[in-house]
């Protein structure tokens, strides 16, 4: 039922997408019958394709720096009161502010070359990681540790077998978010540069008609949604417990 009302609903954008297409030409909003064949025109162009893939490099990088700086700090302010003292007003001044107003300090430090873009990916998720699996680490009840040292659990004991599982949703949580906020990111920073997606998005804003941008935008929507699917089949992978725990 859920799925038939999704597709419902989709059905209906579209529908109303290619009227308003229609009435209003490419130059102002392509509809989706010409956006659907600038994507296939777009899946034969070899060179945009690699240009796509190679622009999500730094996207991995800086996502992958994020979470192994996010998730343990999350981890110790939500469960240490000097480690949130010191570092939650910078938490909140970093996940409020947008990475695009500190873009120009970036590259008058790091240059335009591909560290640039991994910083703006930083910069943009590591915030979130650390939001949501402090969250997680603050909610962990502390009876459930004391049972632990009352069994003679020691301190890698307890964090494996009832922190880690109580912060596994949260952690998963905040890679999704990351992972997201990491594909919008890399389009941010090339943009800037006018290089990779960020570069064809530019170049496809100069066309008279609206089609190629559309079709841009919709493959880097597909592909966070990709990932963020990804991400989720492997956390079930990695943790079954929590899939079925969920239902």
């Amino acid at each position: 039922m859920i799925l038939l009302l999704r597709l419902s609903g989709l059905s209906l954008f579209l529908l109303a997408w290619e009227a308003a297409g229609r009435s209003l030409g490419d130059a102002l909003l392509a509809p989706p019958s010409s956006v659907a064949l600038e994507m296939w025109a777009l899946a034969g162009d070899a060179q945009t394709l690699r240009v796509i893939w190679q622009s999500l490099a730094p996207a991995l990088v800086g996502f992958a720096i994020s979470c192994a700086i996010g998730m343990p700090l999350g981890a110790i302010m939500g469960r240490s009161k000097l480690a949130d003292a010191l570092l939650h007003p910078w938490m909140s001044l970093f996940v409020v502010t947008s990475v695009a107003a500190i873009v120009p300090i970036l590259i008058l430090l790091l240059g335009t070359g591909w560290w640039f873009v991994v910083a703006v990916v930083v910069l943009s998720s590591v915030w979130y990681v650390v939001l949501t699996t402090y969250q997680g680490a603050v909610r962990i009840e502390r009876r459930l540790l004391d049972v632990g040292r009352s069994f003679g659990a020691s301190r890698l004991q307890a964090f494996r077998t009832i922190m880690l599982p109580a912060l596994f949703p949260y952690l998963l949580a905040g890679a999704r978010i990351g992972l997201v906020h990491a594909v919008r990111s890399v389009v941010l920073a090339q943009l800037f540069i006018l290089t990779g997606i960020g570069g064809l998005l530019q170049e496809a804003g100069m066309d008279i008609s609206t089609a190629r941008l559309l079709s841009l935008l919709v493959v880097i929507m597909g592909i966070g949604l990709a990932a963020s699917s990804g991400l989720g089949r492997v956390a079930d992978w990695l943790a079954p417990w929590q899939k079925v725990a969920e239902r």
